[in-house]
């Protein structure tokens, strides 16, 4: 048995001792029901194959501060802590956990997998402190990977239209969309797996019978929704904050060339406008000075009007290249949290080829 606290509790049955000066019919007896003990054991072994090597892996793992943490901040059961220890994860970075784990799918970060033929857990070490909560999430992901990994046929088929109906309630999450249509294209028939691992770690609100279930594993699941409400934020904030930076990018690069386009055209004509006065002063067609005056007046007013709307204009400039310089910023801390989560940089223009 394994407490939340990742502690291993004594198991295992006491050693029977012999007793002397014990009648025959006693001892005939005590070895009847000792045959019979022996007899359910061995049965029950053959049918619970799995559960004898997870515990042999439980007894012979020991879970260093980071994966009993994990375990104690998303709030295991004692099965939960028992499946998850019993599938020994194991915490990298780099090409040693890629080699194991990467999907090799650009822009996709890997931070955990569950092997079913080593049936292993391995996760990607998440440092960045913006991130806190993110790897204890992927460690519950895993788990339920582990949970179902050794459900029954009919267990699986009788949580499938629960899921199938959690999904559907969701259907209109374009991240949920395009998460499930990534796992499709990368672990096409794991759908219901899948399901079952992301529901379980970051909806809530469930039906019944799903909470049932997935109580076996959490002993309050609202832990690890919400941490990954928690590190999940930190993506929304920054994607929000792009967009619209660069939305108003957008609009004013669109606003400052119509500007631009109007002043030019302006000037153009007010250029015109002023050759054609000279001309006409040169040809002494005015009939009086103020009506000189009055056309000189006119080109000077428009000059200075052109003056204030290529003020504007560079204003404007101005305000574009200090939100160019913010979304520099933004996307710097975007590399920074990419690279947290094992997503490779995009090349640059020199080194792409």
């Amino acid at each position: 048995m394994i407490d939340q606290n990742g502690a291993l509790l004594p198991n295992g049955l006491p050693q029977a001792r012999a007793r002397l000066g014990v009648g025959q019919g006693i001892a005939i007896a005590v070895g009847l029901v000792i045959s019979v003990a022996a007899s359910a054991g061995v049965g029950w072994v053959a049918f619970n194959q799995q559960r004898v090597v997870d515990q042999a892996a439980v007894w012979q793992y020991t879970p260093d501060a980071a994966i009993a943490s994990y375990a104690q901040r998303t709030d295991l059961t004692d099965e939960g802590a028992f499946l998850f220890f019993a599938s020994r994860p194991q915490v990298s970075t780099g090409q040693l956990f890629n080699d194991i784990c990467s999907a090799h799918q650009e822009d996709v970060g890997i931070l955990g997998c569950y092997v079913p033929t080593t049936r292993q857990i391995h996760l990607y070490d998440v440092t960045d402190p913006r991130l806190d909560g993110l790897e204890e999430v992927v460690a519950a992901h895993e788990l339920l990977h582990a949970a179902w990994d050794r459900m029954s046929a009919a267990e699986r088929n009788a949580l499938a239209p629960l899921l199938e109906a959690e999904a559907a309630e969701h259907a209109d999450d374009a991240d949920f969309a395009a998460t499930l249509e990534f796992y499709q294209r990368t672990e096409p028939g794991e759908r219901l797996n899948e399901l079952h691992s992301i529901i379980g770690t970051e909806f809530t609100g469930l039906d019944d019978a799903l909470e049932a279930h997935y109580a076996r594993y959490f002993a309050d699941r609202s832990a690890v929704t919400a941490l990954h409400e928690q590190s999940n934020r930190v993506f929304l904030e920054q994607a929000a904050a792009v967009r619209g930076l660069t939305a108003q990018i957008d609009a004013l690069a669109t606003s400052i060339d119509s500007d631009y386009s109007a002043y030019n055209s302006a000037y153009d004509q007010l250029n015109s406008d002023i050759d054609a006065f000279n001309a006409r002063a040169s040809a002494g067609d005015f009939s009086s000075q103020d009506q000189f005056d009055r056309a000189r007046g006119e080109l000077v007013e428009r000059q200075d009007e052109l003056d204030a709307q290529y003020a504007a204009i560079e204003a404007n400039v101005n305000q574009y290249n200090s939100l160019v310089a913010q979304l520099d910023a933004l996307n710097a801390t975007t590399e920074e949290l990419n690279a947290a989560i094992n997503i490779a940089p995009h090349p640059t223009a020199e080194s792409a080829g």
